[in-house]
């Protein structure tokens, strides 16, 4: 088992969110400067091939029966230790196994863009995992934020844990209610063309379509209105989600306009 040795920052670290995802600066083992997404959709640490070939990390042994599916691909994997993983001036993971693939494939576009590595579940259930889009900031917080036990959030909506995996209700259009993946390494929401049906567009795979409001919960009262939405199957996610009914993942075409804290300890989404 990892030993992770955490020393928590009242600053929020910052984030670019032009590509639509919680990508942060990281330095790995004390001297390798790189991006990291943070990833509620991803089961544990990744870091890109590629990236830990470039930078001297050891990789163990690869085969066609370790293979790790993403949204639109799959890559074969192989297993890398990582002493350290600075995630702020005051925030370091120590003796981290994580698990090396190759980013582009896992996204369906080889030789496309990809992170240099993605931070999942097996590291974010530790903490509180605070995105401020609006802000551009991005926190971990081990301790218990102060707005808990004040009540200071704006509404609280409960989740379903599947493994890794993190599902919501989500209502469309104030009428089709539907589970949907929160994730916040999705830089579009996505949803299954059975969903655009009932929604009354084309179920045609691979095509954006504006719907008119999507509201987090049945009434949280968090809505957001003309949100583009990107059509599409998501058979090869089924292999990793095989036992929960999901017809999406809710992005950040959704998640700009908010403040989102999210809570595995007691499995609650706070709103600010």
């Amino acid at each position: 088992m990892s030993v992770i040795a955490v020393a928590v920052s009242a600053r929020p670290v910052p984030f670019e969110p032009s590509r639509g995802l919680v990508e942060i600066e990281v330095t790995v083992n004390g001297l390798v400067k790189g991006t990291f997404g943070i990833d509620t959709g991803a089961d544990r640490l990744y870091i890109d091939r590629q990236f830990a070939e470039e930078n001297g990390l050891k990789l163990g042994p690869t085969s066609e029966n370790s293979r790790v599916a993403g949204i639109e691909g799959s890559s074969e994997a192989a297993a890398v230790h990582l002493r350290s993983l600075r995630v702020s001036e005051r925030e370091t993971l120590y003796n981290l196994t994580a698990t090396a693939v190759d980013m582009a494939r896992l996204g369906g576009k080889p030789g496309g863009y990809r992170p240099d590595g993605l931070i999942g579940f097996d590291i974010l259930r530790r903490f509180y995992v605070t995105v401020d889009y609006p802000g551009r900031t991005m926190e971990l917080i081990s301790h218990e934020p102060d707005f808990i036990a004040g009540g200071d959030a704006a509404a609280v909506v409960p989740f379903r844990q599947d493994g890794h995996v993190i599902l919501v209700d989500v209502v469309f259009d104030d009428t089709v209610k539907a589970p949907m993946i929160f994730d916040f390494c999705a830089s579009h929401t996505t949803i299954e063309p059975p969903l655009a049906e009932m929604l009354g567009y084309a179920p045609d795979e691979s095509r954006q379509i504006m719907v008119g409001s999507i509201a987090l919960g049945t009434d949280s009262g968090v809505a957001s209105s003309d949100v583009q939405v990107v059509v599409m199957d998501h058979s090869n996610l089924r292999q990793s989600v095989s036992d929960s009914e999901f017809y999406g993942l809710l992005g950040a075409s959704f998640f700009y306009r908010w403040k989102i804290t999210v809570d595995y300890r007691r499995r609650l989404i706070y709103i600010h």
